[in-house]
């Protein structure tokens, strides 16, 4: 379903990790669907990163991660909104008005592309066992208590409770301006791939041995632009200027 959410995230630490995501979890605890936004704490002076996580049917371990730099400041002195758009055909995030990601559901998925209810959960955690060089650097409880502000969710789409015109509710989620990707929102994605992009699971033959996602086939940059970990070889510059597609993405 198409979703958003305001958020704020406040840690004066090496690292926490904030999360908005879709999950099912709780009703399938073995094969569960999600769909989420981690925002990255990083050591003290390091901006913050943020990723995508999709899985489908339990599929934890063809996980389809990808890592930004985060543009913006996940700060309580500025509030961003992060947004899903969930549909049968495809699946984008978006950062402030800007879609960062698509992943387009292709029959090879399978089970692995989300096709269960799910709901919207929010949390705060401790991520430092791997999201931060390995697990090197660790969170410093001495600043603790760390906060997580969300505000203004706004959800629309299909209940799950009720079977009142599936079909109808399908069209107007397939038709919803955030689930159609215009040539403008595909040249926004790009752009922002092309600068803040640092890690995609399409591109990690460390991980996935020799498993090639289906739905990577078309993914812009070839392999030689990232090592065999799934990391970016381009230098990525942070940049402290606002996203540049908000105001056309609205």
């Amino acid at each position: 379903m198409p979703s958003k959410a305001l958020h704020s995230c406040w840690c004066e630490t090496d690292l926490c990790v904030c999360a908005v995501q879709l999950s099912n979890w709780d009703e399938y605890p073995k094969n569960h669907d999600e769909l989420d936004f981690e925002l990255l704490g990083n050591r003290r002076g390091h901006g913050w990163r943020v990723q995508t996580n999709m899985y489908g049917n339990g599929s934890t371990v063809r996980g389809r991660e990808e890592r930004y730099h985060l543009p913006v400041e996940p700060t309580v002195a500025g509030v961003h909104r992060y947004a899903i758009a969930w549909t049968p055909n495809n699946i984008v995030f978006y950062l402030d008005g800007v879609p960062i990601r698509e992943v387009v559901r292709v029959p090879s998925m399978g089970g692995d592309f989300p096709s269960k209810p799910m709901s919207v959960y929010a949390t705060i955690w401790d991520g430092s066992a791997w999201a931060t060089d390995g697990g090197k650097y660790k969170v410093d409880y001495a600043y603790a208590p760390f906060a997580a502000e969300f505000s203004d969710l706004v959800l629309s789409g299909c209940d799950a409770s009720s079977v009142a015109d599936p079909e109808g509710c399908q069209v107007d989620l397939l038709t919803h301006d955030v689930a159609v990707m215009a040539p403008a929102k595909r040249a926004a994605m790009r752009g922002f791939r092309e600068q803040y992009l640092t890690y995609t699971a399409c591109r990690d033959r460390v991980r996935y041995k020799t498993t090639v996602f289906p739905e990577c086939d078309d993914l812009a940059d070839g392999d030689s632009s990232f090592h065999l970990w799934g990391e970016s070889k381009k230098r990525r510059r942070r940049s402290s200027s606002p996203l540049q597609y908000s105001s056309s993405m609205q």
